[in-house]
């Protein structure tokens, strides 16, 4: 079976004799053109640089132009399509920015198409012998030489025996210009040289159009600045950078703490003020040299997207056939009455090819330009607030925006961020390319109180900070290291909090301490019972109390915090209250001495209300809600007239019900009866029969006139007894705690 390797590299070692031993073809030089002189082109340092939380970066580049000059700044191909996005030039002097270009790669597959070799990026070495079939090759296998055309290349497999695997051999035909046709096996020692110098041009594209592809990721942006004299120039933009990590050090230092002179001190005094550090790993991936540049960590994420401005984009064309003229059929012709005509073929194909190529081409600009638009605003309001910030004054920044103005008249609006918190360091930094660093971003005075955490959801205690952001900055989410007297005392997470939030931090397991629930009692009672208007209102009670056993087994004095789950509805009725509560857990501080066993009690209260429509409640319905609500005895003799009502009520349906049973039954066998005397018609038995049937039919008769009757007086009877059982059921009006 034929194996082709796919890596390039193979293909190009196989292709490497070919092109050892070419000549290059004979060049004619052409004379040279006077070019007319370039303006000076410089490089625009990195001055400012803003990092954010979602990936993206705020770059700020400044310097000095004089006269008419080109500012070159490198990017990757990566970041050129942000930096197309959001990239705001300004002249504070006076100067016109005429500009911006870089150099475009057309994408390798275009590129390709363009030479006569039919070969893709990846071939082997069998596609390249292939693509070359019919030229002029020399080749020299051992002591065989042969010089003529390439007919082809086959790949022959040896089947495998017991002793030998299978082989595959490539050989080569060529036929000489004798006519002479030769197979030669093609190996390592195999020299094939092409004869053909304009075949060997073509190769030798294909291979440079490789090799550039690969050092294609480097793009020089060349902004163009004409002016007099000497000006400022800011140029600014955004591009994708890996994201910023804060980390956070707790330090203590404090080796008089008097909470530790006296063991049987309570807990809640060791309180302590604590050293916070705070750092950021930034890493700098774009490729330029960070040289004393003023950073800027925000931990905001504004919105963001990617679009391959940079890349040349191909639209697809639809292919319209050729038409030709029809020939003549033989045809058969529709009446005249026919009133429908077939359409024009031609004007139906014209009108299809407008609407495709036109409303295509126009979708496609303007929904790539729509939205590249939209974006390149988002990023000039966020170069103007960064470059207010710059300038640090209320004259500059009306220079500057006056300098903006007149360098470009960009079609965008501003807004302003407030919501995001920055740490803008006062020392200038320096990172080089493709390097990484730990920059301080915060040193300060925290109050903390060290306390051990228990919760049911995490029954393992846990050694934990309570701590208050006295600062007047925010604290990014990161991860924080507990040191304690010189020596590691633990780590863990910490989301944003925010200045004057205080926040449990969690760093370690406390294994002196130990809680279990030790009691639990749910209780469901009855609190109120009020009856208006015919309903009947129940207001319940819900209590449930669980007990926590608190053991502290240290040597000196333990605060612990219980977690309580919080439940929606559910009060806290219990002392202590809560130190804390959110919308998820109950907080409670509990104090115990060195080997002291310390009880919380928690009890919770949830109120409710069931209503039950009373003409709707049958009496056991009834008498089972009284009896579960332990309703006292007056309660129950002012519904009994209800009760009495009630049973007249039901009395009535089941008599209505018997009454309508026989009635049903009667008139079921009449109509068997009247079924029977129409099968006896023409029989000889006819005559006694139909007597003896209608003599039953006509006592039955007798029978329905009275049971109408006395249905007749129960529904008048059942209608008089709803409308009393009505009438008592509004008139009560009661209103009793159980």
């Amino acid at each position: 079976m034929r194996k082709p390797s796919r890596l390039l590299s193979a293909a190009l070692l196989l292709a490497t004799p070919l092109l050892a031993q070419s000549t290059k073809p004979p060049t004619t030089p052409r004379p040279q053109k006077s070019q007319p002189k370039e303006a000076a082109t410089t490089q625009l340092p990195v001055t400012r640089v803003s990092l954010y939380k979602n990936g993206v970066g705020f770059f700020e580049h400044s310097g000095h132009v004089t006269g008419n000059q080109s500012i070159t700044i490198d990017f990757t191909s990566a970041q050129l399509n942000d930096v197309l996005q959001s990239l705001t030039a300004i002249d504070l002097n006076g100067g016109r920015i005429s500009g911006a270009g870089y150099n475009s790669t057309t994408p390798l597959e275009q590129q390709l198409k363009a030479l006569p070799l039919a070969l893709s990026e990846d071939p082997t070495s069998s596609d390249l012998y292939n693509a070359i079939r019919g030229a002029r090759v020399e080749v020299r296998s051992g002591g065989a030489s042969i010089t003529g055309r390439l007919l082809n290349i086959e790949i022959v497999t040896t089947p495998a025996t017991d002793n030998h695997p299978a082989t595959e051999k490539r050989l080569l035909t060529v036929i000489s210009e004798s006519g002479s046709v030769r197979t030669l096996e093609l190996t390592s020692t195999t020299d094939v040289r092409l004869l053909d110098p304009a075949l060997q041009t073509d190769v030798n594209r294909y291979l440079q159009l490789l090799a550039n592809n690969r050092s294609q990721g480097l793009r020089h942006l060349t902004l163009q600045d004409n002016g007099t004299g000497t000006r400022d120039l800011h140029v600014s933009y955004i591009s994708e950078v890996p994201i910023w990590k804060s980390t956070y050090r707790i330090l203590f230092t404090d080796k008089n703490d008097p909470a530790k002179k006296d063991p049987t001190k309570p807990a809640s005094t060791n309180k302590q003020t604590a050293t916070l550090q705070g750092w950021a790993v930034v890493d700098n991936t774009v490729g330029t040299d960070w040289v004393n540049v003023q950073l800027s960590l925000i931990a905001g994420a504004p919105q963001s997207f990617i679009q391959p401005l940079s890349q040349p984009i191909y639209s697809r064309r639809p292919e319209i056939p050729i038409a030709q003229e029809a020939q003549l059929t033989p045809q058969t012709h529709d009446s005249g009455d026919e009133m429908t005509a077939p359409q024009p073929i031609m004007a139906a194909k014209a009108q299809s090819f407008g609407m495709g190529s036109g409303s295509g081409l126009g979708a496609g600009v303007g929904g790539n330009t729509g939205g590249g638009a939209r974006h390149v605003g988002g990023g000039g309001s966020i170069g103007s607030v960064n470059q207010s910030v710059v300038l640090n004054s209320a004259a500059p920044m009306i220079a500057y925006e006056t300098a903006a103005a007149e360098s470009l008249v960009p079609q965008t609006t501003t807004n302003a961020f407030d919501d995001y918190f920055a740490y803008n360091l006062t020392d200038p930094v320096t990172i080089r390319k493709n390097e990484s660093a730990l920059v301080p971003i915060l040193q300060t005075k925290i109050d903390s109180e060290r306390v051990t955490l228990w919760s049911p959801s995490q029954p393992t205690p846990l050694r934990a900070l309570w701590i208050t952001n006295t600062s007047n900055l925010t604290l990014d989410r990161g991860s924080f290291s507990i040191v304690e007297n010189g020596n590691f005392g633990g780590e863990g997470l910490l989301d944003p909090i925010h200045p004057n939030e205080r926040r449990l931090l969690s760093y370690a397991a406390d294994q002196a301490v130990r809680v279990t629930a030790d009691y639990n009692h749910n209780t469901h009672h009855v609190d109120r019972i009020s009856i208006s208007k015919g309903v009947l209102r129940e207001t319940t009670l819900d209590v449930s109390e669980v007990e926590y056993l608190v053991h502290n087994a240290a040597p000196d004095a333990r605060t612990i915090i219980i977690e309580h789950a919080a439940r929606p509805g559910w009060t806290i009725d219990s002392d202590p209250a809560p130190v804390e509560s959110t919308p998820a857990i109950h907080r409670f501080r509990v104090e115990a001495a060195p080997n002291q066993t310390v009880r919380l009690h928690i009890g919770e209260r949830h109120p409710g209300t069931t209503i039950y429509r009373l003409t709707n409640t049958s009496d056991d319905q009834l008498a089972l809600i009284l009896r579960n609500a332990n309703a006292s005895p007056a309660l129950i003799q002012q519904l009994e007239p209800v009760f009495a009502a009630k049973r007249t009520l039901t009395d009535l349906d089941r008599q209505i019900k018997a009454k309508q049973a026989a009635i049903n039954s009667i008139t079921d066998d009449q109509k068997r009866l009247r079924e029977n005397m129409s099968a006896l018609k023409g029989s000889t038995e006819e005559r006694a029969l139909t007597t003896r049937y209608t003599n039953e039919l006509n006592q039955q008769e007798d029978k329905l006139a009275s049971l109408h009757k006395d249905l007749d007086t129960l529904n008048q009877q059942h209608q008089a007894a709803t409308e009393d059982l009505s009438n008592k059921i509004e008139s009560l009006n009661i209103d009793e705690k159980i």
